[in-house]
């Protein structure tokens, strides 16, 4: 566990392992306001950072177990005002059915109580924008504040050159939502698996490049009769070790079908 200060943002990373390969976590606090809560398989080195603060108010960025993990525990214990995207309210109220190698990494997440976040959250002294970031999970949010031009990115950025995805993601709205949130004003960007990334603008326009350079690639191999498998093998042909532990819920393929299958010009 490494605890970090960008100004009065709070920075605690995590390593998450599950057999021979691990992931980063980072959750941050700011304010009196966490935003995102981290897994549970890490408790024994979260819980003791959440004694240390007055934690008034959480902002999830979506429901996902590695972000919602100590929701439960942060209920019981110290009492905050929870919110999340409205659509993601009934299940999170229930336990988290996930599965196994991510309860490996993630640890189980049990069912709490939050309340809907309109159009913004409120820490001690600021608001935050919330802004409807769809693609990685339909209830993905960002938040922003005017005031600091920060970005809390979720799971929005994580890599400029994803080459895989979960079967349930949709790259051309993550492409939609990258447009979308380089509207606003903001330089830092705090991502939820890069950490602090003080030049967020140009690395999500970096993001972005790439995802519209590999979707022009994608599509003209496409146009020229290539059936999903064929591309894939001859763009991704070193498959990622995450493949196989996640038993394909995270593939190449995916990402290549959903370059094709969700761009509205080509179903």
């Amino acid at each position: 566990m490494d605890i970090t200060k960008f100004g009065d943002v709070e920075s605690l990373h995590v390593k998450c392992s599950a057999g021979h390969m691990y992931l980063h976590y980072y959750l941050y606090f700011v304010d009196g306001m966490l935003v995102d809560a981290g897994p549970k398989s890490c408790e024994e080195s979260i819980i003791p950072y959440f004694k240390t603060k007055k934690i008034n108010t959480v902002a999830l960025t979506h429901f996902h177990e590695d972000h919602t993990g100590n929701v439960r525990w942060l209920q019981d214990h110290m009492h905050p005002e929870i919110y999340i995207h409205p659509m993601s309210l009934d299940i999170c109220a229930r336990d988290g059915q996930y599965p196994d190698y991510r309860h490996e990494f993630w640890g189980s997440r049990d069912g709490f109580h939050a309340k809907p976040i309109r159009t913004s959250v409120q820490s001690d002294n600021f608001s935050w924008e919330a802004i409807h970031t769809p693609g990685h999970s339909r209830d993905h949010l960002v938040f922003y504040n005017k005031e600091t031009g920060r970005l809390f990115s979720g799971d929005l950025f994580v890599t400029p050159k994803p080459k895989i995805s979960m079967w349930q993601e949709s790259i051309p709205t993550v492409m939609d939502s990258i447009r979308t949130v380089l509207t606003y004003d903001f330089d830092e960007m705090f991502c939820a698996h890069a950490g602090y990334v003080p030049n967020g603008r140009v690395m999500l326009e970096k993001k972005l490049d790439y995802l519209i350079s590999t979707h022009e690639q994608i599509n003209s191999l496409y146009q020229q009769g290539l059936t999903l498998e064929e591309i894939d093998a001859k763009m991704y042909a070193q498959e990622s070790p995450l493949k196989h532990i996640s038993k394909k819920e995270w593939d190449s393929l995916h990402f290549v079908r959903s370059m094709i299958k969700d761009e509205p010009s080509l179903r």
